[in-house]
């Protein structure tokens, strides 16, 4: 898939990869639609891609509005007539600590990175299914396969979506020839873990690069950094037993808060 002259929408623009996947992609030469809930940020990106001879059209956009995000959809059909490509990157990364269980902290993970994609998913299938084409790619996360102490209502949002886009994708592409893709990164160097210690972090940059590399060759799943990705599997591979014996803290990684019982 060659991205040139392509209407690529992206949702959490103002975001670490969100944005650098714009500014990648504006090298090579698309006409953009951008969302988040950064309306001033969105500008910025937008004038910036505008003075480059760009086409750029942007909107505030809550994910976890359902009529946010179908006016997001309506917008660029209206504008363009047509998308090909959808980079849904919109998320957040909120540790909920067992000693303080909190459901709104699984509700409001489940909203935003897994319902979220879904009222994209829902809304760009009525442009992509009578165009007969189109690629979605979804942002999950690199562990989606085991619980992470600590990271329980991030890991089921993301594990969520990956098993729905696991489910859309073949009939997707033999029915409408439609592309899922499932985007697995691991620690990417953005806001959501500045200042924290992680292991073989990726710049966004350098994220960026494999996540539209891995849409040109239209890979089923990118997964990176690839480091990560090892280690990752071999731990996929522990029989329970062995990995409930691993030190939760350290499974939380540096950063996470201390946290006193209620």
């Amino acid at each position: 898939m060659n991205f040139k002259n392509k209407v690529v929408l992206i949702s959490g623009a103002t975001g670490g990869m969100g944005e650098e996947i714009a500014n990648k992609l504006s090298l090579i030469g698309c006409k953009f639609a951008l969302f988040a809930r950064r309306e001033d940020k969105l500008k910025k990106i937008s004038d910036r891609l505008k003075k480059s001879g760009y086409e750029c059209i942007y909107k505030k956009c809550d994910v976890k509005n359902p009529e946010d995000v179908k006016k997001a959809v309506e917008y660029t059909f209206k504008t363009y007539g047509r998308i090909d490509v959808a980079i849904l990157t919109a998320g957040i990364l909120v540790p909920n600590p067992i000693q303080t269980f909190d459901s709104n902290i699984i509700k409001e993970s489940m909203e935003i990175n897994f319902m979220g994609e879904v009222y994209f998913i829902e809304h760009l299938f009525k442009v992509m299914k009578p165009q007969k084409s189109g690629i979605i790619a979804g942002f999950s996360t690199l562990p989606d396969r085991r619980g992470v102490p600590g990271w329980g209502a991030y890991g089921a949002s993301k594990t969520a979506l990956s098993w729905l886009l696991e489910s859309l994708r073949a009939e997707a592409k033999q029915r409408y020839n439609i592309s899922f893709i499932t985007v697995k990164p691991g620690s990417v160097l953005t806001p959501m873990i500045e200042g924290h210690d992680r292991y073989g972090a990726v710049t966004a940059k350098k994220a960026a690069e494999y996540i539209i590399s891995g849409i040109e060759k239209e890979k089923r799943i990118i997964q990176f950094p690839f480091r990560q990705v090892a280690i990752i599997r071999l731990m996929d591979m522990a029989p329970p037993f062995l990995y409930d014996t691993f030190d939760v803290e350290e499974m939380k990684l540096d950063g996470y808060p201390e946290v006193e019982e209620e």
